[in-house]
């Protein structure tokens, strides 16, 4: 409360008084990622602290492309490589979106949060926000076809300097960030087992955009 009276919005950092990430890891290559920012945050600054933890433990952890899992959704297998011609690679596309279109919103967790707290002084609701979810973090492009993945350098460079200047710089949109740091591999996803029922969150994933 000290540090939003005192006008400071949450800075990029490790979890503090006024905010920050936590890392928790359920694999060597899976880990839940937060950041969480004060009253004073705003939600896109919140939005873009989270997606550069995301790439940064990424790079710490020496991978370089990361998938966003969905709430509930189980993490797939990577597939078995058959032998290909000498010099061949797979031909990853960049994504595109219309006017409109919101993908980047569909590859990350529905895992925005804000919540109203009550303070009496100075008298009005706080709203803070929080950004959530699950990473996998990914070499081998290859072995997950069908998926859209996330260069983590290419963000780390777009982010890099919002986050050096504490958001005094213009950050990326998502339609920038889409088109320069999302790539999809070629091929049809192969379906995770499933560890859970299956509900209509689950589904809501496989129909097209509106």
């Amino acid at each position: 409360m000290l540090a939003m009276l005192a006008g400071c919005a949450t800075g990029y950092g490790p979890q503090g008084y006024t905010g920050g990430y936590t890392d928790q890891r359920i694999e060597d290559d899976i880990y839940r990622i937060k950041f969480a920012g004060n009253g004073l945050t705003s939600k896109e600054m919140v939005r873009q602290y989270w997606l550069y933890r995301c790439a940064e433990l990424t790079r710490q952890k020496g991978y370089t492309h990361f998938l966003l899992l969905k709430a509930g959704e189980a993490v797939p297998d990577p597939v078995p490589q058959t032998s290909s011609a000498p010099g061949a690679s797979p031909g990853y596309q960049n994504t595109s979106a219309g006017e409109g279109d919101d993908p980047l919103s569909r590859l990350t967790p529905a895992a925005t949060r804000s919540a109203p707290i009550y303070i009496t002084v100075p008298g009005a609701p706080v709203v803070r926000y929080s950004y959530e979810g699950t990473v996998k973090m990914v070499n081998n492009l290859a072995a997950y076809p069908g998926r859209s993945l996330l260069k983590a350098d290419v963000i780390l460079k777009m982010i890099g300097p919002y986050i050096q200047t504490a958001g005094k710089t213009r950050g990326p949109s998502e339609q920038e960030l889409l088109k320069a740091a999302v790539v999809i591999v070629p091929g049809t996803p192969v379906a995770a087992a499933v560890r859970s029922r299956v509900t209509l969150d689950d589904l809501k994933y496989l129909l097209p955009p509106p």
